[in-house]
């Protein structure tokens, strides 16, 4: 007896790109862990403003824990110009729960000149840091500590997911790779 699948157009893309996210996770060179590291350190730093720092800061930290750079660097990219407002606004809220002594302010038009200028252009990074340093520390505490807890409890899921895809995908497609020991 066979099964008929979903072919519609819509799942057939779907299929693709997660075709391709496989593809692409399992391009990186190292072991499955230094990729699995290098795509926690990457989305931990995607929560974090501002954008350009994201990259840097991913890039050293994966050099000094021996991750792979590129995969945390294109984690990073979580938070682009096209994604960031809605990311800071997110991580704003969240930190505001954990921080009560800081008033509440409607911050959507504050953090949106963060991102871009009053013309709609993109800021760059030293813009960027400018407009970020002049929101205050009302602003910014409660944003970077839910910019830490948000990365951080996605970087563990990123860690493992990541791992899995690529242990599991290797196997599946008996590639090349460390295959876990086996007494």
């Amino acid at each position: 007896m066979t099964t008929k699948r979903n072919t519609s157009p819509a799942s057939s893309r779907l299929r693709r790109g997660v075709r391709r996210t496989i593809d692409w996770v399992l391009g990186f060179h190292g072991s499955p862990e230094q990729v699995a590291r290098g795509m926690a350190i990457g989305v931990f730093f995607a929560f974090t403003p501002p954008l350009g720092f994201q990259m840097i800061a991913s890039a050293i930290v994966a050099t000094l824990t021996y991750s792979n750079r590129a995969t945390a660097i294109a984690a990073v990219w979580i938070t682009n110009p096209f994604t960031a407002l809605p990311i800071y606004l997110a991580t704003y809220r969240i930190g505001r729960y954990f921080t009560p002594n800081y008033p509440t302010l409607d911050l959507k038009q504050r953090l949106a000149a963060i991102v871009v200028d009053e013309k709609g252009e993109w800021l760059n990074l030293a813009q960027q840091v400018r407009e970020l340093t002049s929101l205050g520390e009302e602003t910014l505490v409660p944003m970077f500590i839910g910019g830490f807890i948000v990365g951080l409890v996605l970087a563990v899921i990123a860690y493992i997911l990541t791992l899995m895809v690529i242990v599991l995908g290797k196997r599946r497609l008996h590639l090349p790779g460390r295959e876990p020991h086996r007494p």
